[in-house]
C-alpha cells in the first residue's frame, strides 16, 4: 500500500503539470478531516532491527486535523495545518516450554501535535471535483500515551492473564521513553468535489529519532510509519 501510494504520488504530479486550469493563486478554503490510522514503529541500525520488525504490528488509532489552503498559483496551493495524531506500534509474542504456553502482546499508544505544511496539485475532472496530491514535511510534539502489557498463560497451574500499563514520558534523558519532538516527511492523495467533500489517504515517514538523546548508542534508530485515511470538508 505504501509502494502503491508513493508511486501514484509520482504519477499524478507529472501529469498535474498538464491538467486544465480550476484553481488561481486567489483561493483561500479551511476545512477539517478526521480518519483512522494503522501506525507502527521501524528499527534501523542495529542486529535486532530485523526481528524487531517483523514482531511490530500496526496499532489502530486515529487523526483530526484542521487546515487551510492557499492558492500560490493554478491548480497549486500550499497546505499548512495542526493535526492529532495517533501513533505507537503493537508487539506479540509466543513462547511454548514444557507445554506452558505465553502470549504476550505490548502496545504503544503515543498521542502527538503535528504541524504540516504540505505542496499540493489538483488535477480537475471535469465539473466533479479534483485529484489532489500533497506531499511536504511536518513537526510532531509528543505530548501522551501509555504503554500497555498483557501476558496470557495457557496450560499448567500459572494459567491465566497480566496485565498493567504505565504512562509515557517524553524527554531526552535516559528516564524518559520516547523523544519529545519528531520530524518527518507526508505523501497525500485525495479526492475532493466540488462541493467541498474529501477522502484521502496519507502516509507519514518519520525521518528522526525516537529514542531519547541520552539513550542512543550507535546507529540504532527508531522511526513512525503511519498510514492514515481521512474524510473531510473544505469550504
Amino acid at each position: 500500500m505504501k509502494k502503491l501510494l508513493l508511486s501514484a504520488s509520482v504519477v499524478l504530479l507529472a501529469t498535474g503539470a498538464f491538467a486544465q486550469n480550476t484553481m488561481t493563486g486567489n483561493d483561500a478554503r479551511f476545512g477539517i478531516k478526521a480518519g483512522v490510522n494503522l501506525a507502527r514503529f521501524h528499527a534501523s541500525g542495529t542486529d535486532g532491527s530485523t526481528s524487531f520488525n517483523d514482531n511490530a504490528k500496526d496499532n489502530v488509532g486515529f487523526n483530526v486535523t484542521a487546515f487551510a489552503d492557499f492558492g500560490v498559483g493554478n491548480n497549486f496551493f500550499i497546505q499548512p495545518g495542526v493535526s492529532l495524531q495517533n501513533k505507537g506500534s503493537k508487539f506479540e509474542e509466543t513462547t511454548t516450554i514444557g507445554g506452558i504456553t505465553n502470549t504476550t502482546t505490548s502496545k504503544v499508544n503515543l498521542m502527538a501535535i503535528e504541524v504540516p505544511v504540505n505542496a499540493v496539485f489538483r488535477i480537475p475532472t471535469g465539473d466533479a471535483g479534483a485529484v489532489q496530491i500533497s506531499a511536504g514535511p511536518y513537526v510532531g510534539f509528543n505530548i501522551s500515551g501509555k504503554n500497555k502489557f498483557e501476558t496470557v498463560t495457557t496450560g499448567g497451574s500459572t494459567a491465566g492473564t497480566v496485565s498493567n500499563e504505565n504512562d509515557l514520558k517524553f524527554g531526552s534523558s535516559t528516564d524518559k521513553n520516547y523523544a519529545s519532538t519528531e520530524f518527518g516527511a507526508n505523501f497525500g492523495l485525495a479526492y475532493r468535489t466540488n462541493s467541498g467533500f474529501l477522502v484521502g489517504a496519507n502516509y507519514g515517514l518519520g525521518l528522526s529519532n525516537l529514542v531519547p538523546k541520552d539513550s542512543r548508542s550507535g546507529d540504532g534508530k527508531l522511526t513512525n510509519r503511519v498510514l492514515g485515511f481521512s474524510v473531510g470538508y473544505s469550504f
